[in-house]
C-alpha cells in the first residue's frame, strides 16, 4: 500500500530532479512526462507541493460528500498525490509547509488560495483569500524554506511553472515566484541571526539547470485541432453526464503555450505515457475522462496528441507525447549535468553482441561501463539526462 505520508526531510534523496508545484495533480498535469522520464532512467525525483488543494472542485458523484468538507478532501487528495507519485516513479515528496524553519513568520499549514475562471483556460483570484493561503505567504519566507531544501538535496535540475502559472491560478504563480527566489537564495544567501533559519549550517548550492514546464504554441494548436476533430466524430461526456469541450485551436492560449523561439528543448515522452495516464487517473477528484490512444497502431504515429483528459470545469485537454521546456538564463548550465556510469557485476555476463557488435558474452564487467551523457552537449545533454530523445 502506498503511504499517504510525505517523505521526512532527513530522508530526501540528493541529486537528480526537484519539481515544485502548487497542488496535488499539478505534478502530473504540468510535468508528469518529465518526472516519469527522469525516474525511468534512475534519477532520484523529489516533488514539493505548495498546498493540499482543499478548495478544489470534486468531480465524481460518489465523492460529492467531500465538497465543502476541507479536512476530508485534504485526506483524499493526499492519498491521490501518493498514488500518482508512485505511478510516476517519484522517489520522495513533501509539502512546502512541512519544510523546517521560520515558524514565527508563517502559518503552520499553507492552504489552497482558490480561483475563479475568468474565461475558458484562464483563472483569477477569489475575493476571500485567507492569511494562511499559499499565495498569502510572503515569497521571501516560503522561498527561504525551499532554499534550505535545495541546499540539503542539491538537485541538478529544478522544474516548476512558467511565470504566469500555466493558466493564471494564484498558487501556480506563487509556486513559480517561490521557486525562482529559492534557487537564488540557495546559491548565495547568507545566514541570518535566527535560530530558526532554514539555511543555518548548509553549504550554498548553485542549481545547474532550472527549467519551466511549458508547451510549444505550434504543437499545442495542432493538438487542439486534433482533439476538435475527435470530438466532432465522437462527443465526450464527463463523470456527471455533462458534455465536455476543448479550447478552439485558433483561440487565445493559456500562458503555458510558448512561441517556438522561447522553447529551448522538446523531448519524446511517449514511452512513459502509460505511467502519466495512470497518475492522472489517480487524481480522480480533479480529473476525468482520461483516455490514451492505442500507441501501437500505425495510424497513431506522428499524430500531434496521444489522448485527452478533462478537468473539473469540463474542459478537455490533449495529452501530448512530448514535453517542452524553457531554460532559465543563469540556470542553463546543461554541460555540468552528470550521471553515474552503470557497471555490471563481475559475475554478470556482458552482452557484447548488443553493445559492441561481437558474438557471445564477455565476463569482464570493466568493459561494460555505460554513461548515457557521454559526448553530449547543450540541449542534447539535458535530454539524455532526463531520459528522452530530442524532438525537432
Amino acid at each position: 500500500m502506498t503511504s499517504t505520508q510525505g517523505t521526512r526531510t532527513a530522508e530526501l534523496p540528493t541529486g537528480g530532479v526537484l519539481g515544485v508545484f502548487a497542488h496535488p495533480d499539478d505534478e502530473t498535469l504540468g510535468a508528469g512526462g518529465l518526472l516519469a522520464s527522469a525516474a525511468r532512467v534512475g534519477l532520484p525525483v523529489t516533488v514539493v507541493t505548495g498546498n493540499r488543494g482543499e478548495r478544489g472542485q470534486v468531480i465524481p458523484r460518489e465523492l460529492a460528500h467531500l465538497d465543502g468538507d476541507a479536512p476530508a478532501l485534504v485526506h483524499e487528495r493526499e492519498r491521490e498525490l501518493a498514488r500518482a507519485c508512485a505511478e510516476l516513479g517519484v522517489r520522495a515528496r513533501v509539502f512546502l509547509d512541512q519544510l523546517p524553519g521560520l515558524a514565527a513568520r508563517r502559518p503552520p499549514r499553507f492552504t489552497d488560495s482558490g480561483m475563479v475562471w475568468t474565461r475558458p483556460g484562464l483563472a483569477g483570484p477569489v475575493p476571500d483569500v485567507g492569511p494562511d493561503a499559499q499565495s498569502s505567504v510572503p515569497v521571501e519566507v516560503a522561498a527561504r524554506l525551499l532554499a534550505g531544501l535545495v541546499r540539503r538535496t542539491r538537485p541538478q535540475v529544478v522544474i516548476t511553472e512558467e511565470p504566469h502559472g500555466g493558466y493564471g491560478h494564484p498558487d501556480h504563480v506563487h509556486a513559480h515566484q517561490v521557486t525562482m527566489r529559492a534557487v537564488e537564495m540557495a546559491a548565495d544567501a547568507a545566514e541570518v541571526d535566527d535560530a530558526d533559519d532554514p539555511l543555518t549550517g548548509l553549504e550554498p548550492w548553485h542549481v545547474p539547470v532550472v527549467l519551466w514546464a511549458v508547451e510549444s504554441e505550434i504543437r499545442m494548436r495542432a493538438a487542439l485541432h486534433w482533439l476538435e476533430e475527435k470530438l466532432a466524430r465522437a462527443p465526450q461526456f464527463g463523470a456527471r453526464g455533462d458534455a465536455l469541450a476543448t479550447l478552439p485551436a485558433g483561440s487565445e492560449l493559456p500562458s503555458l503555450a510558448f512561441p517556438t523561439s522561447k522553447v529551448d528543448l522538446t523531448i519524446d515522452t511517449t514511452a512513459v505515457l502509460p505511467a502519466v495516464v495512470a497518475a492522472m487517473r489517480a487524481h480522480r477528484t480533479q480529473l476525468q475522462n482520461v483516455h490514451l490512444e492505442d500507441l501501437s497502431r500505425s495510424e497513431q504515429r506522428d499524430q500531434p496528441a496521444c489522448g485527452w483528459v478533462a478537468v473539473s470545469n469540463g474542459l478537455l485537454l490533449p495529452i501530448m507525447g512530448s514535453a517542452s521546456m524553457h531554460l532559465v538564463p543563469g540556470f542553463d548550465r546543461v554541460d555540468e549535468l552528470v550521471v553515474e556510469p552503470v557497471h555490471h557485476a563481475y559475475t554478470e555476463p556482458v552482452p557484447v553482441a548488443q553493445r559492441y557488435g561481437l558474438a557471445g558474452t564477455f565476463g569482464l564487467a570493466a568493459l561494460d561501463v555505460k554513461n548515457r551523457l557521454a559526448e553530449t552537449r547543450g540541449p542534447a545533454r539535458l535530454a539524455a539526462f532526463l531520459g528522452g530523445a530530442v524532438l525537432a
